[in-house]
């Protein structure tokens, strides 16, 4: 066969050129004769059959050859359908001869393709088994690739993996419980991991990039660009949803949010927005780049879109049921937490993650909620302020100490400057009296006349209103300024120690110093100057007006000592100082007396010695819940 077959074979040159001379002696006359044109004729026919011949061995011959191509391909391919190991594992050669196998059965149905339509049974069978070759490569190929994403996905750092909901935090009732000053510090030192700005992680091992994307290229080609997108979109969807539940973020629906109460809210909310700042700028970020790495060369947008969304929006979702809730003081900072999160990632959101047509919805979902989280910031600082301004009491505070709603404030207030930028941000354009004028000069800091900072002298300015209320009603008016001394000192160290202070600015430190130090001077003015008025003495003074006034005097100061040793000064230091200026003026007097009239009055007239009043005055402001006996002070 094959012999005949290459007599037969003609030049397809020579056979042209015969076609042309013969075409060419028809047109030259019509009037041929006869002879003539039948001897055309049967060449004519005799040229036809050497070209029906020609292809019909040549398509035979190529019919062979793609024949014994498809099975050593086809051998190929089942021997990886019967091996469920990765191929990667097996080698770069190996991959290679997949790979190639492949390559051999589409051109073969390319090659088919391109055959008439009526084609033999036999090259129908080996069209049919192509088929289904490139079917089961395909299934092969999409079964490798979710086993390689799967075995060689890497963990984000353990760096971003430090999520706490713990924390000491403000606790709100309608008294205002105290807050702990240690506890303040403690939530306010927690630094748990930050990220700041964008931050790439390898996903997948790197090693294994390039044999991904010879899998899409691969599919593409073949027309499983779809079979494809599922797989990677499943694997990569769950990877993140597994990330998610090493993060500790559960999924709440609005109804779960809105029940909760505050002490899981407030874990949760603290939470998320470290959660939405992690996986945006680290994971979310990794994940882009990792598409546009084996999905560079195709439509892939919605690729990323895909894998995200589900989770982008459950966060989403959380924020917005918050939001829903109603503003309560205590939830001041979380809201600023959340909000300064979500509108530093706008950027990112925009111009990085989710800026084609695809992401749109997303990036409107993000906008929208920093627009809410705005509002019910603004919302909740105003509400702040007003229960400040409102918190009444009908009994005075114990001991003339701090009061808790102090202690609250300015612990509060000492949280807000790590949110300067969200504050000055939102309280712009809201305006709010300030007892301080704008002023300029090189002493003088920008960040004095902001509207964070006149939002905060104004907060403090309505405290000490407050205050002022509840100074009224003490009966004792000495009481009434130790009180007052008491709660403005510890205003002004808490804006003296902190970052407060580039907000209140030295001009209103110094009014609020001269405030308690006249505090002081009115305690003692209404303490002390009727008992030592009963120290004045004159010539004419007899000794038994003498001993009265000695008499007097101890029986004044057993009852300041007995009422004001269970008042509390609760700084050492203002407490000492108030000790040295009370020993001063009353010492200095009772020396004066003695001195002048011990001699007179007699020894055992003379309750205290200046030693005994000295060390008795130490007492004063200690909070104790009984004097200790006076007795124990008088002189043998």
């Amino acid at each position: 066969m094959a012999e005949f077959g290459s007599k037969l074979r003609v030049n397809n040159h020579v056979l042209e050129a015969c076609n042309h001379v013969v075409k060419a002696l028809r047109a030259s006359d019509n009037n041929l004769d006869p002879n003539l044109t039948k001897l055309l004729t049967d060449l004519e026919t005799h040229l036809s059959t050497l070209e029906i011949v020609d292809t019909k061995v040549e398509q035979d011959t190529k019919f062979s050859e793609i024949k014994k191509r498809f099975k050593e391909a086809n051998k190929v391919i089942i021997a990886w359908e019967q091996n469920q190991s990765m191929i990667f594992d097996a080698g770069l050669s190996e991959a290679d001869l997949f790979f190639h196998a492949l390559d051999d059965v589409q051109t073969l149905l390319m090659s088919f393709k391109a055959l008439p339509s009526k084609t033999n049974k036999k090259e129908k069978d080996v069209y049919n088994q192509a088929a289904v070759a490139l079917d089961v490569a395909m299934l092969r190929l999409e079964k490798e690739l979710c086993d390689v994403l799967n075995q060689y996905k890497q963990h984000v750092q353990p760096q971003y993996l430090s999520v706490s909901s713990r924390g000491k935090d403000i606790v709100f009732d309608e008294s205002f419980v105290s807050l702990d000053d240690v506890a303040v510090e403690a939530t306010s030192d927690e630094d748990d991991q930050q990220v700041l700005g964008s931050h790439n992680a390898e996903l997948v091992d790197p090693l294994v990039i390039p044999h991904i994307k010879a899998i899409a290229n691969a599919m593409f080609a073949c027309g499983y660009g779809q079979a494809f997108r599922e797989a990677f979109i499943s694997v990569r969807r769950d990877a993140l949803d597994e990330y998610m539940v090493t993060l500790e973020m559960e999924r709440f629906s609005c109804v779960d949010v809105l029940g909760m109460q505050w002490e899981d809210l407030n874990g949760e909310m603290r939470k998320w927005t470290k959660v939405l700042k992690i996986v945006t700028q680290v994971y979310l970020v990794s994940e882009k780049q990792l598409c546009d790495k084996i999905l560079g060369d195709f439509e892939q947008p919605s690729y990323f879109v895909e894998i995200s969304k589900d989770t982008v929006l459950s966060l989403l979702s959380f924020g917005e049921a918050v939001a829903l809730r109603s503003c309560q003081p205590e939830m001041l900072e979380r809201f600023l937490g959340m909000y300064e999160v979500s509108e530093e990632l706008l950027l990112d959101v925009d111009n990085l993650l989710f800026p084609d047509e695809t992401g749109s919805f997303l990036r409107t979902a993000f906008h929208e909620l920093s627009k809410k989280l705005a509002d019910r910031t603004v919302t909740t600082f105003l509400k702040f302020k007003n229960a400040v301004a409102s918190d009444e009491s009908s009994r005075a505070f114990p001991g003339g100490g701090i009061h808790h709603l102090c202690r609250y404030v300015m612990n509060y207030l000492k949280l807000l400057p790590e949110y300067k930028e969200a504050l000055n941000t939102l309280l712009e354009n809201i305006q709010v009296d300030d007892s301080i004028p704008e002023k300029t000069g090189q002493d003088i800091l920008p960040s004095t006349f902001s509207p964070m900072a006149r939002h905060l002298r104004s907060i403090v300015a309505t405290l000490e209103s407050t205050l002022e209320r509840k100074a009224q009603l003490y009966s004792d008016e000495s009481l009434k300024y130790i009180f007052l001394m008491n709660n403005c000192h510890y205003t002004v160290q808490k804006v003296k120690t902190s970052e407060l202070r580039h907000f209140f600015g030295d001009e209103w430190i110094r009014k609020h110093i001269a405030s308690y130090q006249h505090n002081v001077t009115d305690y003692e003015r209404t303490t002390w100057s009727s008992v030592l008025s009963l120290l004045k003495d004159n010539s004419k003074d007899s000794v038994a007006t003498l001993r009265e006034r000695c008499r007097l005097f101890c029986a004044a100061f057993d009852d300041v000592y007995k009422n004001q040793t269970r008042w509390s000064v609760p700084d050492p230091e203002l407490r000492d100082d108030l000790h040295i200026s009370t020993s001063v003026k009353v010492v200095q007097s009772y020396r004066g007396f003695l001195g002048r009239n011990a001699a007179l009055i007699g020894e055992k007239h003379i309750r205290y010695t200046c030693e005994d009043i000295e060390s008795l005055l130490l007492d004063l402001f200690e909070c104790l819940p009984s004097p200790r006996s006076l007795r124990s002070s008088r002189r043998r």
